[in-house]
């Protein structure tokens, strides 16, 4: 772990506490204004000379004492961190295990496992903010393999894929998450690594699996260039001839993938030998849960006792609000206010020589019953993970849908009927496959 790591971990937390305080300051402003309000009620005429100038002298010292606090908070937290920072480089290395081999201390805090989750999740509610103000833990979009970035050089990706493949199969992780999210409750190899899609794609075909971590907080279309720049760089820097890309998204990831084809040309070298999107679960039209965040934001932002409720859900992220409606490129976006309710994409799509395989899960066993509309997959409803592939289960076309029922969201990022509809797509023979071999739905 780097010292500016350690020192800007300080700061964070520093910042969150100050944050915090802010909240706790509101919530007890806007219980003793109802109080206060009250004993006005019961006062009359004695409120003016007696109650108001209590209500004034209480105010101005809960906000001082407030404002002192929160600024303390901040303050210890980053000496804290610069304390840390001084310490031994082998006291910030993580304990080893007796027995086990010993292995380099991670070189940037994202690396540390233990850190990931919590960064991921920082980053999904914060990661504009991060982006914006150039924080040490703020990380670009990048490839990974193995717990390391690959870079996206053809000696780095050489090294990280010396037995590598003309079909290569892009993976990108939904909201709050990163590429360890593909090996959710997974399955281990002979050699105890997680078996993830891509891990078993590999294992299974001629196949190289590439997993991207971006920050989920950015905008969907900043993310989409940075994707479309990253594939620009892998298709000229692979170590052997491109022949087909893959994109298999989940959540915001689908989105990302989508909006990386929808801002590039017909005739790019990557787009040409992009044939396939698969999307899990992405929220095509949006999610329930950001539109309700942004009703509740706008209507407790009238009222002075609830005030404090829309200040804190309008410091969500750019990225969290592109679900209101799935947000693909600039357009969608640019020019209106963050907090506007109304639909106001464009409706850009990737280009139609791609083919793309919408898969929609949902908690009812069912996935065309009533429940199924209701509850969808508990995050995206089913219409909305459909995007615009309407098409019958097995329809052959350039989109179609595959319905999953008794599956959740988060069952997608690794689950054996999904590996086996990927499978099939890429042209991978699996133990899983439920497509014979000779379906033109295999190796579409």
């Amino acid at each position: 772990m780097r010292v500016d790591d350690v020192v800007e971990t300080g700061r964070l937390v520093g910042f969150g506490l100050r944050g915090a305080t802010g909240v706790v300051r509101d919530i007890h402003g806007a219980i003793a204004s109802s109080a206060f309000t009250k004993v006005r009620r019961v006062a009359g005429p004695l409120a003016l000379p007696v109650v108001t100038p209590i209500e004034i002298a209480h105010d101005t010292m809960t906000r001082g004492v407030y404002g002192l606090t929160g600024r303390a908070l901040e303050a210890g937290a980053t000496a804290a961190g610069l304390v840390v920072s001084k310490l031994p480089e082998q006291v910030l290395q993580e304990p080893a295990i007796p027995g086990a081999p010993s292995r380099p201390a991670p070189e940037h805090i994202a690396d540390h496992r233990r850190a990931r989750a919590i960064l991921a999740i920082l980053h999904g509610f914060h990661g504009d903010k991060l982006a914006a103000a150039g924080s040490a833990v703020s990380y670009p979009m990048t490839l990974r393999r193995s717990g390391r970035d690959v870079p996206v050089t053809k000696a780095g990706l050489t090294a990280a894929y010396p037995d590598a493949k003309s079909t290569v199969v892009v993976f990108v992780h939904g909201f709050v998450g990163n590429e360890q999210i593909w090996k959710r409750r997974s399955d281990r190899d002979d050699h105890g690594r997680a078996l993830s899609y891509g891990r078993r794609l590999e294992a299974d075909g001629d196949v190289s699996a590439l997993w991207v971590r971006y920050n989920s907080g950015l905008r969907v279309s900043t993310n989409g260039r940075q994707l479309r720049d990253l594939m620009r760089k892998v298709k000229a820097r692979w170590p052997v001839p491109v022949e087909r890309i893959i994109f298999v998204g989940h959540s915001m990831g689908g989105l990302v993938a989508h909006s990386a084809l929808a801002q590039s040309d017909l005739d790019e070298p990557w787009t040409e030998v992009t044939t396939d999107t698969v999307t899990l679960g992405t929220p095509h039209h949006g999610t329930p849960l950001e539109r309700t965040a942004n009703t509740i934001a706008t209507v407790s932002a009238g009222h002075h006792a609830t005030r404090w409720v829309s200040e804190i859900i309008r410091t969500r992220s750019d990225g969290i609000r592109d679900m209101r409606h799935g947000n693909l490129v600039d357009d969608d976006w640019r020019g209106h206010d963050p907090e506007d309710p109304e639909d106001r994409r464009t409706h850009a799509r990737p280009h139609e020589q791609v083919r793309h395989l919408a898969v929609v899960a949902t908690v009812s066993r069912d996935p065309h019953s009533r429940w199924a509309d209701y509850f969808g997959d508990l995050v995206v409803p089913r219409d909305s993970a459909r995007g615009w592939a309407h098409a019958e289960d097995g329809a052959v076309g350039s989109s179609r849908t595959v319905h999953l029922g008794g599956l959740n969201h988060l069952d997608l990022q690794n689950h054996p009927r999904v590996h086996s509809l990927i499978a099939d797509i890429v042209g991978v023979d699996s133990p899983d496959s439920e497509t014979p071999r000779d379906s033109p739905l295999r190796g579409r």
